[in-house]
């Protein structure tokens, strides 16, 4: 199974254009890089790698997001979906490389609240060197 979108170019919202690609996986667990931005138009080729990679039977996941530079309320719908899917099959989705365009649509929606977002880096692996400390208190 090859996991990677060819890039998605969308003329009619000016050429914006989106690639996706699996950095590395194995048996249970991927890795996604996605750079460009993330609309009705140009979402689809991630919504079908993060499938791919379920149906493979790899429930844990990370989406490295530090390469988008835009997205809409329907990409943040389907982020929030795939999320469901993963829990749905004992496995989780995290979040990584959060940017400000992408940490402000999250803040906006609440999905910052539901969704697990990971460090800032998005080459980091490991989840306990998080650095959320940009990110003001949730409010309670």
């Amino acid at each position: 199974m090859t996991a990677t979108a060819e890039p998605q170019t969308d003329p009619q919202h000016g050429g914006a254009s989106m690639s996706v690609e699996t950095v590395r996986f194995d048996p249970t667990r991927a890795s996604i890089k996605v750079v460009g931005e993330l609309d009705l138009a140009t979402a689809p080729p991630l919504w079908a790698v993060l499938r791919g990679h379920l149906a493979a039977g790899r429930r844990f996941a990370r989406l490295d997001v530090s390469g988008v530079t835009f997205l809409d309320a329907t990409t943040l719908t389907g982020i929030a979906r795939a999320h469901e899917d993963f829990l749905a099959s004992r496995g989780t989705l995290v979040i990584t490389g959060v940017r400000a365009p992408v940490a402000r649509a999250l803040r906006l929606t609440g999905l910052d609240e539901t969704l697990f977002v990971g460090g800032p880096r998005g080459d980091d692996d490991d989840l306990d060197a998080t650095d959320l400390s940009d990110r003001p208190p949730a409010s309670r």
